[in-house]
């Protein structure tokens, strides 16, 4: 017998605790989270400070229309008002499931952003490491495996260092990271690659934030370096974004991106979305200095 395994994610942290959990095998069971209040920051994330259980049954039009039994399976708990406006760390248990794991989770409840700091990747091994294991966070958050996820540190760097025949190395890339304190939280590689076509003039954009600092607008800054960075290298960005994601696409339209049609992902045949922005001709490109903003 194939044995019962819940499917659930965490969406939201702040003043509530927001996500969902449902079982396939049987989905008009009502499972019970149990939503864990710890430390100040992710290393503390153990030290639990407050526990409170919950069932998930609340109806979410989007998760019946997605196909989770009759949408009945969210759950929306406050923040205890000891941590209300405190940074804290977040975690969703399921009691009925000890081994079980909620993608999204853990994920750390910031109230503000503060100092962040975009710069491009230096090709060391202490900032490989971090960028790999930002990576590796992302890729479990996302139910991925970051074995298989995550690039090796030769093969990042070898990236980095890589340039057109007869140019510059590293003048047709360039790998923007953004940090809050020692932790990557973000990143953007601008590039050759997948969607824009070869010789046709353009770069490839890819963007990611850890979801901790979403909301802030700190992808709008990270975007803008890479803008600044990519005039006068190239005629235009391109970018591929799934069509559900709207918070993504209603970024890149804010910013001028046009929607060019549906594109399939190589690897795996996944329909997105291929946008494009054209860029101004500059006589001498901008480097890739050091910004730091407060959010």
């Amino acid at each position: 017998m194939t044995p019962a395994v819940p499917e659930g994610f965490l969406d939201a942290v702040g003043p509530v605790v927001a996500g969902w959990a449902w079982l396939p095998s049987d989905p008009g069971r009502r499972l019970r989270v149990e939503i864990l209040f710890g430390g100040s920051s992710m290393r503390e994330a153990m030290r639990v400070e407050t526990r409170i259980e919950a069932p998930a049954d609340r109806h979410r039009p989007d998760l019946e229309a997605a196909g989770k039994g009759d949408g009945r399976c969210g759950f929306v708990v406050p923040v205890p008002d000891a941590l209300a406006g405190r940074e804290h760390a977040v975690d969703v248990r399921l009691p009925d499931f000890p081994e079980a794991r909620l993608r999204g989770a853990p994920r750390l409840a910031i109230a503000a952003l503060g100092l962040v700091t975009l710069r491009a990747l230096r090709p060391t091994d202490a900032d490989l490491a971090r960028l790999r294991a930002f990576l590796a966070d992302m890729a479990r958050l996302n139910g991925g495996i970051p074995a298989t996820a995550v690039p090796e540190a030769a093969d990042v760097r070898a990236w980095v260092a890589g340039g057109l025949p007869g140019e510059l190395a590293g003048d047709d890339r360039c790998w923007l990271v953004a940090e809050r304190g020692d932790r990557i939280v973000g990143h953007c590689r601008i590039g050759p690659d997948w969607p824009a076509p070869p010789g046709s003039g353009a770069l490839a954009l890819g963007i990611e934030l850890h979801p901790d600092v979403r909301g802030f607008g700190l992808g709008r800054s990270l975007m803008l370096a890479a803008h600044r960075w990519a005039a006068g290298r190239c005629a235009r960005l391109e970018l591929a974004v799934l069509p559900h994601n709207a918070g993504a696409l209603a970024l890149y339209r804010a910013l001028g991106y046009a929607d060019l049609g549906p594109v399939a992902l190589p690897e795996t045949g996944e329909i997105h979305r291929r946008m494009a922005l054209g860029l101004p001709a500059r006589g001498r490109p901008e480097g890739t200095g050091v910004v730091t903003l407060v959010v």
